[in-house]
């Protein structure tokens, strides 16, 4: 069943924030940190201009900041995935794939992909958060220090 943007942010936010929060992670909807030691975790939700779909960026800033490229001085509450280099997207296959995520029709009456039933969605993204995006984030944090 399709829903609309409003419909999926009210799932997320009833779903997967408190899952970000219990991991840890401050901020607020549409981005997120987690500050342990001198390393960053980031998320971000985007959402597609016409509607429909979305996906989560994945980034982080290392402790001398050099994934950091636009203000690198910025404490850890106010980086956005926007100022980093190196990023990934939630549920891609490879290094530099794309993953969105459909859930209802775009502003043209088009879907991008078979919507996922929120509950369904959700579901999925919390798994996804556990099982990608915190090895992804180990990786870095290991390959950093």
């Amino acid at each position: 069943m399709a829903a609309d943007k409003e419909q999926l942010i009210i799932a997320l936010k009833a779903d997967c924030i408190p899952i970000l929060r219990k991991a840890g992670f401050k901020g607020s909807f549409p981005d997120f940190y987690r500050a342990s030691g001198d390393f960053v975790s980031l998320v971000n939700f985007q959402f597609f201009s016409s509607g429909g779909s979305f996906c989560v960026n994945l980034s982080y800033a290392d402790p001398a900041r050099e994934n950091v490229y636009f203000r690198p001085e910025t404490e850890p509450k106010k980086l956005k995935v926007s100022q980093t280099n190196e990023r990934r997207r939630l549920g891609a296959t490879t290094e530099n794939s794309d993953r969105w995520f459909s859930f209802g029709r775009t502003s043209y009456g088009e879907f991008r992909g078979e919507p996922i039933p929120l509950e369904r969605l959700t579901s999925a993204l919390n798994e996804l958060f556990e099982s990608d995006a915190e090895g992804w984030w180990g990786l870095k944090k290991t390959s950093t220090s």
